[in-house]
């Protein structure tokens, strides 16, 4: 398969070459393009170089560990901060995977691993991030429009978020969740369906990732007479808008 005919670059970072010749020959076998790196001082350089569709990223390194880097390019700007991230590591406790998805990646995968479940999960997270999905998914596709609610205003495609004119800091994790609630507005979700629809991910323990989540948007955005996100003891969660909003 030529490079033209690749189905996209994905930036492998590991520093077990057994390890890594295994994810190497299943990616160029599933019409990838692997762009290797060792450590974790070569990743954002190899972002920045190769604009890749994904990461792949293990957590333990010999200079940086998985969740520095991961926090780096979440606080970055642009591109750079929405590409996809997978975590691949020995790592599998719930505490480790929930600092995992509330620093924003996008699936998380225990060694030792199937390499064809992890061409799956690889396919199923670019699914997410490049196509649009029917109502219920947060992913904003390419039509996604800007909402806006009062006086607080939501880019899907440029990950912003802004209230009274000024953009919050926030995460892209966070970004879809707000985008998704304010989307599908009066309805109620359960910590599990939004899982499953922001996440795409389920494990023990997991519902703590949406409640502190829940918990950051509130504390960022503030207080607002023209919407709120509400808590539905024993349910879940709506994202409520007021009636001049």
């Amino acid at each position: 398969m030529n490079h033209d005919a690749k189905l996209g670059k994905i930036v492998v970072v590991d520093d077990e070459p057994n390890i890594v010749e295994v994810i190497r020959l299943y990616l160029e076998h599933a019409g990838y393009d692997p762009i290797i790196a060792w450590r974790g001082g070569e990743v954002l350089q190899a972002l920045q170089e190769h604009s890749p569709d994904l990461l792949l990223l293990d957590v333990m390194l010999p200079d940086y560990s998985g969740f520095e880097l991961c926090g780096q390019i979440r606080s970055e700007t642009g591109a750079l901060a929405q590409t996809p991230i997978i975590f691949l590591t020995a790592k599998g406790e719930s505490i480790d995977k929930l600092r995992a998805f509330n620093l924003g990646v996008d699936d998380y995968i225990v060694k030792p691993f199937d390499p064809n479940e992890l061409i799956a999960r690889i396919k199923a997270v670019l699914r997410r991030t490049r196509n649009q999905t029917p109502t219920g998914s947060a992913l904003p596709g390419s039509h996604r429009q800007s909402l806006n609610i009062g006086a607080m205003t939501i880019d899907p495609l440029q990950y912003k978020v802004t209230v009274n004119g000024q953009r919050i800091d926030v995460t892209p994790k966070e970004i879809e969740l707000l985008y998704f609630l304010a989307s599908n507005s009066g309805r109620v979700y359960s910590r599990e369906d939004l899982l499953g629809y922001v996440w795409n991910f389920d494990f023990r323990g997991g519902t703590r990732t949406v409640d502190a989540h829940v918990k950051n948007l509130r504390k960022k955005l503030g207080a607002s007479q023209e919407w709120s996100i509400q808590t539905l003891w024993g349910i879940g969660y709506s994202f409520e808008v007021t009636r001049h909003a």
